[in-house]
């Protein structure tokens, strides 16, 4: 019995267990982290990565949710004593604790991947880099570039706090149990600056999620009852150097901004 509980609650948690050791080895490679360097992995499941990670000389720090596995993580006493285990959930935990800068490198949960990521991004300021395994469909769509098919919302929030670059793609059976699409492995960089400047970036990221509404429609057709006048919404479109048009998975990040920042100008 216990065995079905703990398959159902590993499937509820998203956890798919890489067991590729030459996925693995790649993913740590790419992470280009080393002695002296602080690493977070979040998800450490059954130790595979963590092991080649503190094998880089980094010190390590490894954050998993689910008791059994923390248990387990906690009774191998050499990995103990080489890397510090805490038991909790990444999108909760006290990063502040954390010396900075740090490097983020796991293969996250299907389920909650994008929300930590997001939140590791508000904490950009002390992340030197995050390499991480994402569910294929929304790793894409985090480094997607304009007129690519992937690109949209999280695309431009990604790109306004990172550099974003597409690693490679591992297949289902690298995992156990193997999950139903491929994963991709992604680079984010932080930058010291967000990549445009407005004067209220919650407010900018509601104008680009009203230009997404419809991804099939121009600009126009989802933005006209923001500009009302098509006139003016042509003049800022101009100002903007983009086609009035074009669909919003055409428009790149700072002519996004130009945009909403012609919309304030006539409010």
């Amino acid at each position: 019995m216990s065995g079905f509980h703990d398959a159902g609650k590993r499937k509820k948690l998203g956890q798919n267990f890489l067991v590729d050791d030459s996925v693995v080895r790649r993913i740590v490679a790419a992470a280009r982290v080393g002695e002296g360097d602080r690493v977070l992995e979040v998800g450490p499941g059954k130790g595979v990565m963590t092991r080649m990670l503190a094998a880089t000389g980094a010190t390590v720090t490894a954050v998993e949710l689910d008791g059994d596995l923390y248990g387990r993580l906690v009774a191998d006493e050499e990995l103990a004593s080489k890397v510090t285990l805490v038991r909790g959930n990444a999108l909760k935990v006290d990063l502040s604790t954390l010396d900075a800068p740090y490097h983020v490198v796991a293969n996250l949960p299907y389920s909650v991947g994008g929300a930590i990521v997001e939140r590791l991004i508000g904490e950009r300021t002390r992340v030197a880099r995050m390499t991480v395994m994402l569910q294929a469909e929304v790793g894409r769509r985090m480094v997607a570039k304009p007129g690519e098919s992937p690109f949209g919302t999280l695309s431009l929030f990604i790109a306004q706090y990172c550099d974003g670059e597409l690693l490679f793609t591992v297949p289902p059976e690298a995992f156990r149990p193997a999950p139903k699409v491929d994963s991709v492995v992604i680079r984010l960089t932080p930058l010291a600056e967000p990549r445009v400047n407005v004067d209220d970036e919650v407010a900018f990221f509601a104008f680009i999620h009203e230009a997404f509404v419809h991804r099939r429609k121009t600009l126009w057709n989802n933005l006209r009852e923001r500009f009302g006048d098509r006139d003016r919404f042509d003049t800022a479109c101009e100002k903007a150097g983009v086609p009035p048009t074009d669909r919003p998975e055409r428009v790149g990040l700072a002519q996004f901004a130009a945009l909403y920042e012609a919309w304030g100008a006539g409010e």
